[in-house]
């Protein structure tokens, strides 16, 4: 080599060294946990618009450079009564002097990662996205977060916050005024079950951070509905979401293969499809509309899940209807045998509430609203028979007259309340005879105590039949009102198991 070749060489090893030298010196200069802390603070304070704080940071430089942080807070401006929006109690990423000078890093880990969504309103229409300041290009190609919580801070401070545990969370692309891709694995409070998400969030919003968009869809498994005291089964759910941190809008189907309520029925097959919101003011979901079947029954729901404070309360207040259902599948959730007691057509409306509490659900179960059933027969021969020798005794035939297939209609209201339930304007009827009742059954004993008129179509002496109706026969008049062939005050008491049927004699004249 040459000599001239030789001080080549020597000059650009120097200039190499020396470019080193202030590459690790600037890079240990930068790497100083003050300067870093002061730099992550106050690049977030301006990009956030938040009240950034980080407790500690260090710099590790074996086996390569990494940086270790803990207690990295971030708090709503002037919002001192409400907890940080976002904590972390450690994070760590690896780093380098080129992503120092760019202030960009491949991966930040997190754990202990705490999101708390202050108060909003739940009806509010979802905005559309203000300033959510320049776009910026990537930060952070994936934030990886384990073993954190998501929460809903009510505004009444004596409530339990709405809270998710996070198992993991993945988000990817995380810079400012971009829609930031996600992945997350939580455990939903009530009922308790596993959700998996997948969507985007974002662009952040930095005048308003809980209104930025939040899209994306979920698969829920698993869901305990006996969380719910009073409520039984497995739920499955599949749908999508989209709307805010404060307020989901969310559609989907839901699966309950065992579906019951403690009210001495069986478990049955209820599928559903729904329209929803969830709101982070109080943890309530507002259902807008849910079209259920109950094996072959159609019913239509509106109405909320109000979160109440402690683990697990929920107020339950649906708005039901039911057209043209069957029966004998409402009746499988009240009574359980091993067929229905009756078959036939029901129509429902009315209002059913279930506040929280450890009683039996029958006793905290409200419910109010009108009810009519058609073409009813009982599947109990004895119970039938009765229902055809009312039926013909009111057409004045004798026992040997041939009759036609016997059905019965009933229609009413009804308030339920504290295991009681009042009947009023409860008409039953079967060919020949109408029956007007008011009164109440007990749903725990079974008691019945009703008071009515029993209107039949034949006078009383051809109703009563045989020898006994020579004797009745000059008092038709006393039993014959109002066009019918006869009218007689009856009451029903006893239990539901054995029912005592009789005149009210006293009330005949």
């Amino acid at each position: 080599m040459t000599p001239i070749a030789i001080r080549r060489l020597k000059w650009t090893l120097g200039i190499t060294v020396g470019v080193v030298c202030v590459l690790a010196t600037t890079f240990v200069w930068m790497a100083r946990p003050a300067h870093l802390t002061s730099l992550v603070q106050s690049n977030l304070t301006e990009r956030l618009r938040m009240d950034v704080a980080i407790a500690e940071v260090h710099v590790r430089f074996w086996p390569r450079p990494s940086i270790l942080g803990r207690g990295l807070s971030v708090r709503i401006p002037d919002q001192p009564d409400l907890p940080p929006l976002i904590t972390i109690d450690e994070f760590w990423m690896n780093i380098g002097p080129f992503s120092l000078l760019r202030k960009h890093v491949d991966t930040v880990y997190a754990h202990g990662l705490r999101i708390s969504v202050p108060p909003g309103d739940a009806r509010d229409k979802i905005p559309e996205p203000s300033d959510s300041g320049e776009p910026t290009e990537i930060i952070v190609n994936h934030f990886i977060a384990d073993d954190g919580s998501l929460q809903f801070v009510p505004r009444d401070p004596g409530k339990k916050p709405l809270t998710f545990g996070i198992h993991n969370l993945h988000l990817r692309n995380v810079g400012f005024g971009l829609p930031m891709p996600f992945e997350a694995t939580l455990t939903n409070p009530v009922p308790t079950g596993l959700v998996q998400a997948e969507g985007e969030f974002g662009p952040w919003l930095r005048d308003d951070v809980m209104r930025s968009p939040l899209s994306g869809h979920y698969v829920f498994t698993d869901a305990d509905l006996a969380s719910i005291n009073g409520i039984g089964g497995t739920l499955q759910s599949t749908g999508i979401f989209n709307g805010t941190i404060r307020r989901i809008e969310a559609t989907g189907d839901a699966r309950v293969p065992d579906f019951s309520l403690e009210l001495g029925g069986r478990p049955m097959p209820l599928v559903a499809n729904f329209a929803a919101v969830v709101t982070g003011t109080d943890g309530t979901t507002v259902i807008d509309r849910a079209e259920a079947v109950l094996i072959e029954t159609k019913i239509t729901v509106t109405g909320a899940v109000i979160n109440q404070a402690g683990p697990g309360n929920r107020d339950l207040e649906f708005n039901v209807e039911i057209a043209d259902g069957r029966i004998e599948d409402i009746l499988g959730l009240v009574i359980d045998s091993p067929e229905p007691i009756m078959s036939g057509i029901v129509d429902v409306t009315g209002r059913m509430t279930l506040p929280p509490g450890d009683t039996p659900v029958r006793q905290r179960l409200g419910v109010e609203g009108r009810f009519g059933l058609a073409q009813t027969r009982f599947t109990d021969s004895g119970v039938q028979k009765k229902m055809e020798d009312l039926s013909r005794r009111s057409q004045g035939k004798d026992d040997d007259d041939p009759l036609g297939r016997v059905m019965t209609n009933l229609r009413g209201q009804v308030k339920l309340t504290n295991g009681v339930a009042r009947f009023s304007q409860l008409t039953f009827q079967v060919p020949g005879a109408r029956v007007g009742l008011n009164g109440s059954y007990a749903l725990a004993s079974g008691a019945l105590d009703f008071k009515g008129t029993l209107r039949m179509d034949a006078s009383m002496s051809d109703a009563v039949g045989g020898f006994k109706s020579i004797f009745l026969k000059p008092f038709n008049g006393v039993f014959r009102k109002d066009g019918a062939g006869s009218v007689l005050p009856i009451k029903i008491q006893g239990t539901r198991n054995e029912p005592s049927f009789g005149v009210e004699f006293g009330k005949i004249f």
